[in-house]
């Protein structure tokens, strides 16, 4: 650990944390950390840093660990805005590492909640179904996934498992780890390859007109918290400061 990197949080994410993941998966570890004054006072600075033990250039296998880690700030600021992959961390009901710092961002989660992160999810979702249909990402680096399947069922999975996730935190304010038995079934069809392109197309759609009206019946606020975030993050890293000093 560096003089700029004191986690205060560390868990598994991705497709273990879901409940998705097959013999084959890998693990997925995502950090936060405090950053020294130095690092927020200065015209330095240190961002996300990601990692994996499987060589560069190879793929990870069940027996590797990728891992990516944030800043508090950066990590609050794309929470704040509803990004689907870090809110993941509000929700996980196993920690790796948790901390004091961290328990007191669980104690402001609906802070971090609104209909921002509905359309974040359904736009999250969308991109990932024109990467399935060409419409970007041309050359993916799954042939064999086309090959087997006729489609990229990772594509495929993320699109659904966006759209599913997007539809529960905006009906319920939160989200399940692992997702429900029916949602899992769905996703583990479709990254089998058992369900045909057509018909998981057919499931998008419905699955996004669903979203859109989530998100537009949703009882939580337009947009994040800001004033709350930015009071607990200040008091979070000055009283961190004043232990360390």
């Amino acid at each position: 650990m560096t003089d700029h990197e004191r986690v205060i949080v560390s868990a598994e994410y991705g497709s273990r944390a879901v409940g998705v993941a097959t013999a084959d998966s890998d693990h997925d570890l995502m950090s936060v950390f405090l950053e020294s004054p130095r690092f927020v006072t200065g015209i330095d600075a240190v961002d996300t840093v990601t990692g994996g033990t499987s060589a560069a250039g190879d793929r990870s296998t069940r027996h590797d660990t990728d891992t990516v880690s944030y800043p508090l700030r950066k990590w609050a600021r794309l929470a704040a805005i509803g990004n689907p992959t870090v809110l993941f961390l509000l929700f996980v009901p196993e920690h790796v590492v948790v901390t004091p710092e961290w328990e007191r961002i669980l104690d402001i989660r609906n802070a971090f909640l609104s209909r921002d992160a509905g359309r974040r999810f359904a736009g999250y979702s969308w991109g990932q179904r024109e990467a399935l249909l060409g419409l970007r990402n041309k050359r993916t680096n799954r042939p064999e996934l086309v090959h087997r399947h006729g489609y990229d069922t990772k594509f495929a999975y993320h699109m659904i498992r966006t759209a599913l996730q997007g539809i529960e935190l905006m009906t319920t304010g939160a989200l399940r780890l692992p997702m429900a038995d029916e949602s899992i079934a769905v996703l583990r069809a479709i990254r089998r390859g058992t369900l045909d392109r057509d018909d998981v197309i057919g499931l998008s759609n419905d699955l996004d007109a669903e979203l859109t009206v989530a998100v537009a019946a949703s009882t939580l606020p337009e947009s994040a918290d800001r004033a709350r975030i930015n009071a607990t993050l200040h008091d979070i890293h000055l009283d961190a400061w004043r232990v360390r000093a």
